[in-house]
């Protein structure tokens, strides 16, 4: 195995500060305080920052450097159209295509995701890492036979923004919901090659999660007095 270079190592960090929230949307990203953070040199910060440019998780602005990228409605609204299009496409072509080791991957991971707690401990509102971890494997699990990479890395970044999105603002929502019985619904239909039910039941379970979100009192960009809002620091929470 080749060694985990340094570039991968501070993309990683980054991206994964980015996606729980830790480094806050508009906050300026400078080098040498991460630097220092991920014992890596400067030259694999930038390195990864560019990168993370590039997936529109970070903005390059012009005499400024690097910055966390902002979040607002409307770029919740469009982004998760387009989620919807490619993620249901992506199903689509999955059940299509899909044979018994697909079928055998998906139930294992659906298996590990519904026994696996959602939160660290009965009295805690923290999520559970091992669940957010076999959240996004789920996710990945059930569109991963569509035989097109390039609709697997287009979704891929959708999913890195939603995620961001949904980690970070989260705390927010004031509608409780039942994830687990949208997932093992989806599953089912997957597992029954009823594509057209399989993607109803993903768009609304992606719908959901952004309708809860637009509907709570998060801080977005376009919205009055979101920034004054904005907590430097917060734990995942219940959803």
């Amino acid at each position: 195995m080749q060694p985990v270079s340094q570039t991968e190592v501070a993309y990683d960090w980054i991206k994964a500060e980015l996606l729980d929230g830790r480094l806050m949307p508009g906050a300026k990203l400078k080098i040498a305080e991460l630097q220092a953070r991920a014992d890596v040199s400067v030259a694999a910060i930038r390195e990864a920052l560019s990168r993370l440019t590039t997936e529109g998780l970070v903005h390059a602005i012009p005499q400024r450097g690097f910055v966390v990228a902002p979040i607002s409605k409307a770029d919740l609204k469009d982004l998760t159209a387009v989620r919807i299009e490619i993620e249901t496409k992506c199903l689509r072509k999955s059940i299509e295509a899909g044979d018994i080791a697909w079928q055998g991957q998906l139930k294992a991971i659906w298996h590990q995701l519904e026994n696996t707690p959602h939160f660290v401990s009965p009295e805690s509102e923290t999520l559970n890492p091992a669940w957010t971890a076999l959240h996004s494997d789920f996710h990945d699990a059930l569109i991963s036979a569509c035989g097109s990479v390039w609709w697997l890395k287009l979704r891929d970044q959708l999913y890195a923004q939603a995620e961001r999105y949904r980690r970070l603002l989260l705390p927010y929502a004031k509608t409780a919901r039942n994830p687990d019985a949208e997932h093992k619904a989806i599953v089912e239909a997957t597992l029954a090659r009823d594509a057209d039910f399989a993607c109803s039941l993903l768009e609304a379970h992606l719908r959901q999660t952004a309708d809860l979100l637009l509907a709570s009192d998060a801080p977005f960009e376009d919205v009055a007095g979101a920034a004054t809002r904005l907590k430097t620091e917060r734990p995942l929470t219940r959803a």
